[in-house]
């Protein structure tokens, strides 16, 4: 019985004094239950309760399992981790694309530790899932199946358009790990293999997830053309593919006109007035993170990042990029470098592109070549959102707030690189946007990070405080939840959180982790 406290239940609704009656892993009353004679009782007295965050879009596939107490999740009230985005999932797999994965994208590159798996011990979703539940991570995890994953399977890394049978065998991929508990599918259009993808292609596997009741997630084609263009090709995408669309951090670009929220959100207005369905997530930090490699250009990406560092080494393909890098405007000392994918580059994590290229003599274009010839998985978070715009997104109905990061463990990940919206996203909710700046309401808050998300999954039994639900459940103060966690020190754990439960068992009680890890697979 947790008594006491203020319950936000995750409905949208008014805040009630109440109790929360916990049976097993089930809420079994809410409200004025009568107290029962041999229950464990916890006073919440002074703080709120409210179901455990959602966090829509995070990519933990593999750092889940290197550290399965998913510390910076947990320290913040994520209760579950959906993962698989932007293109990429941890399956479907075979032994060439795994290790292709690990040495190409960073959000698999993480080590092995506490006894979970320091090589990958599975091909299909269903086996990844599988090795999710032995693992026993402290939350819950679910994931989408990748464009990226699926066409490296099946076409490889190649800058060319799939055959028909190709197209065929990424689609029914991507049935069959649907059918196995994937939660949609994702496209990661920046990225390669998925930026070389045409709209057919796209369609053809956003389509699986359509005829499935599921969605389709999409990391946009920013860069390569107007972010309000690329917009427009998501929610066509949506439409030929008869599929709910979810566009993932979705924002302008502080280079973009002031008002281009504001037509971005008009846009998914009239698509859903259609008869469409239309919804976003959103990032609440002005800095970014993402791979620097999203800003090469096309032809030095062909092929994938191994075929980069041979360009690199050659001094003519070296020149060229350099130059064609030189055309680009933008902040070099802004380039903060934040994560990179082997520990030997641990040194990049902290300076900007343009400080290493002052240091070291040379053009800020001609550092960044010398940095991608060390690390070519390096990520950089640049100021690239407006607060503004931030503010005028997170009020729209279609909108949830994620971390777009990846758990992590504040010291044995340290040497990756760090970024403070891993540590401090809900807490930066619940403390800057609704009790600092009233941004939006505390109720709606809770519904954004609770209900809302787990609707557009289709996760039926959470995401609310209600009798039947699992019982996932955050204890926090309203008056003290805040980010901690700064660029200087993106781990700082967050204030103000103070009980976290997953599946009936306490994860974190009075702010320390626990010895239970309840977590599980959601298929």
């Amino acid at each position: 019985m947790i008594e006491g406290g203020v319950i936000v239940d995750g409905s949208g609704g008014e805040p009630f004094q109440g109790s929360l009656l916990i049976v097993g892993d089930e809420i079994a009353g809410v409200g004025n239950s009568e107290p029962i004679a041999d229950a464990q009782r916890f006073d919440a007295s002074g703080c709120v309760v409210s179901p455990g965050f959602i966090d829509l879009h995070t990519h933990s596939d593999v750092s889940a399992l290197s550290d399965p107490d998913c510390v910076s999740a947990v320290w913040q009230g994520i209760t579950t981790q959906i993962v698989g985005h932007c293109g990429f999932s941890a399956a479907p797999t075979d032994d060439k694309t795994r290790e292709s994965l690990r040495q190409e994208e960073p959000v698999f590159g993480f080590p092995g530790a506490d006894g979970a798996p320091t090589v990958w011990g599975w091909d299909s979703t269903a086996e990844y899932l599988d090795t999710i539940e032995l693992t026993s991570p402290r939350t819950n995890v679910g994931t989408l199946v990748g464009h990226n994953t699926l066409r490296r399977l099946a076409v490889g890394s190649e800058d060319r358009p799939p055959t028909p049978e190709e197209t065929q065998l990424m689609a029914r991929l991507a049935r069959s790990s649907i059918e196995q508990g994937a939660m949609g599918v994702s496209t990661g259009l920046s990225y390669p293999p998925g930026l070389y993808a045409r709209f057919d292609e796209i369609v053809a596997i956003a389509k699986e997830a359509g005829l499935a009741g599921r969605s389709y997630h999409t990391h946009m084609r920013y860069g390569g053309q107007p972010t309000i263009e690329s917009l427009e090709e998501a929610l066509a995408t949506g439409r030929a593919a008869d599929t709910h669309v979810n566009v993932s951090h979705l924002y302008p670009s502080t280079s973009d006109p002031v008002d281009e929220a504001r037509a971005m959100l008009d846009l998914i207005d009239d698509e859903n007035a259609r008869g469409g369905k239309a919804t976003f997530d959103l990032t609440l930090f002005t800095r970014g993170g993402g791979a620097f490699s999203q800003s090469l250009p096309r032809w030095a990406l062909a092929g994938g990042l191994s075929v980069l560092v041979e360009r690199l080494n050659d001094p003519e393909h070296r020149r060229r990029l350099s130059e064609e890098l030189k055309e680009a405007e933008r902040d070099w000392d802004d380039d903060q470098i934040v994560k990179v994918g082997d520990r030997s580059a641990a040194w990049m994590v902290g300076i900007t592109i343009g400080g290493f290229a002052r240091d070291a003599g040379l053009s800020p274009a001609d550092g960044a070549v010398e940095l991608l010839r060390t690390d070519p998985q390096f990520w950089v978070a640049p100021t690239i959102k407006r607060q503004e715009d931030l503010d005028t997104l997170l009020q729209h109905k279609a909108c949830v707030p994620v971390t777009d990061g990846m758990s992590a463990h504040p010291v044995e990940h340290s040497h990756l690189g760090l970024m403070p919206k891993t540590f401090g996203t809900f807490p930066l909710l619940f403390g800057d946007y609704v009790r600092d700046r009233g941004v939006i309401g505390l109720p709606e808050a809770v519904a954004k990070a609770t209900s809302i998300p787990a609707g557009r999954l289709g996760i039926r039994n959470r995401g609310r405080l209600a009798s039947g639900k699992k019982a996932d459940v955050v204890v926090f103060s309203e008056g003290s939840i805040a980010n901690e966690a700064t660029e200087k020190y993106p781990s700082r754990k967050p204030a103000g959180i103070r009980d976290v439960m997953v599946n009936g068992s306490w994860a974190m009680q009075n702010g320390c982790l626990t010895a239970e890890r309840a977590g599980v697979a959601i298929r």
